[in-house]
């Protein structure tokens, strides 16, 4: 995914340079040295901002799992004190002999 990303950041810059560049009457050397360079910055930055994205939506998955995995433990943990509660309290019902 970060590959394509990149690329298409670097086509949206050259494209988005080029027609600027037209659009003012640059000629075609300043025009396409100028869409180049920002291809290849746009390009840079695309991929730099896709790389920070997918390691965020990792972090956020393992804090949600770690979260989803306390959650569990904690359940358990309090259904073994209830079990043991009721055992206990079983247990001082029940007449002696």
């Amino acid at each position: 995914m970060t590959p394509l990303v990149t690329t298409f950041a670097g086509i949206t810059g050259f494209a988005l340079i080029c027609g600027l560049g037209f659009y003012q009457g640059r000629g075609w050397d300043r025009t396409l040295t100028s869409a180049a360079l920002a291809a290849l910055a746009f390009g840079l930055v695309g991929h730099w901002w896709m790389r920070l994205w997918l390691a965020s939506l990792v972090n956020a998955q393992r804090e949600r799992a770690q979260a989803e995995m306390e959650r569990q433990q904690q359940a358990q943990a309090e259904a073994q004190q209830a079990q043991a509660d009721e055992q206990g309290n079983a247990q001082e019902e029940s007449p002696t002999v």
